[in-house]
């Protein structure tokens, strides 16, 4: 609800700012105003809602700050911004996945195993070779899976990190060298398209794409709606980073499902090869 609370300061601001008032100490007040708890909590210190309203309240040009906060009001920006229910699904199964790897391995470990261990011992007969190679290489594998779940987990919190606009997520090492190229650059344009009506009257901000902040500039010099192409921007901008996520996390998922149907493999043929071994003695 962070964007709903922000659109909301932003009409309140324009429509109740009084003529001496200035829009720093305005939107302060509104911020602590009881009814803002209505749109949700107060917004992070370091997220993108709180830089532009801290950045319209720096502005020294009042009308220059009106002006802005009208562009923002008339966004819908809650509804673009939503983190959509099956993206959570996808990440609530990588955890599930993972908490079952770690339970499997754990019993197979401490009870399994030393269990199989022990009665070869006792019967004097040489360990199966599927059941000594686990437990010389039991490590390796182990540590091999769980930097695949544990990257895959990574990944997919990081990218529910896109959709709270946190500051600085998009110079984080994942979102950098982890997923696609295309979701970070398509990230970066949702993040220029919000922060054009804050840069729009002074120089372009040197990380802005130029032909983005060219287009913008033009649209607002035509006489054209700048919220309505703003939010045209932003819809497609929006659609096509969620269908990269959602791309990632489902390469991600059939990687993690292989592995974990290997793994299934690897312990089942661990454990029922001395079973037989045994059958065939006794």
């Amino acid at each position: 609800m962070t964007w709903e609370r922000f659109g909301y300061i932003c009409r309140k601001v324009s429509a109740g700012i009084g003529e001496n008032e200035s829009v720093s100490s305005c939107i302060e007040g509104m911020d602590k105003d009881e009814s803002c708890e209505l749109y949700g909590k107060q917004l992070a210190r370091l997220s993108l809602p709180k830089k532009i309203l801290d950045q319209i309240g720096s502005f020294d040009n009042k009308d220059r700050a009106l002006s802005a906060l009208n562009i923002y009001q008339g966004l819908n920006l809650s509804e673009r911004f939503e983190e959509p229910m099956r993206f959570k699904r996808v990440v609530a199964y990588l955890s599930y996945v993972t908490f079952v790897f770690y339970i499997v391995v754990g019993i197979y470990q401490v009870k399994v195993a030393p269990t199989f261990l022990n009665v070869f011992e006792d019967f004097e007969l040489s360990i199966p070779s599927h059941l000594g190679w686990y437990q010389d290489y039991w490590g390796y594998f182990v540590l091999a899976v769980s930097i695949l779940l544990i990257s895959s987990l990574v990944i997919g919190h990081h990218l529910r990190k896109i959709f709270s606009f946190d500051l600085g997520v998009e110079n984080s090492f994942v979102l950098k060298y982890m997923v696609f190229r295309s979701i970070r650059t398509s990230y970066m344009k949702v993040i220029d398209i919000l922060l054009f009506p804050i840069t729009r009257a002074g120089e372009q901000n040197g990380s802005m794409t130029p032909e983005l902040f060219k287009h913008l500039q033009e649209v607002e010099a035509s006489g054209m709606s700048v919220v309505v192409e703003m939010q045209e921007l932003l819809r497609v901008e929006m659609r096509f980073l969620l269908e990269r996520c959602e791309q990632q996390m489902k390469y991600i998922s059939v990687l993690v499902a292989l592995v974990v149907v290997s793994a299934i493999f690897f312990f089942l043929a661990s454990a029922y090869s001395p079973i037989f071994v045994l059958g065939e003695t006794i």
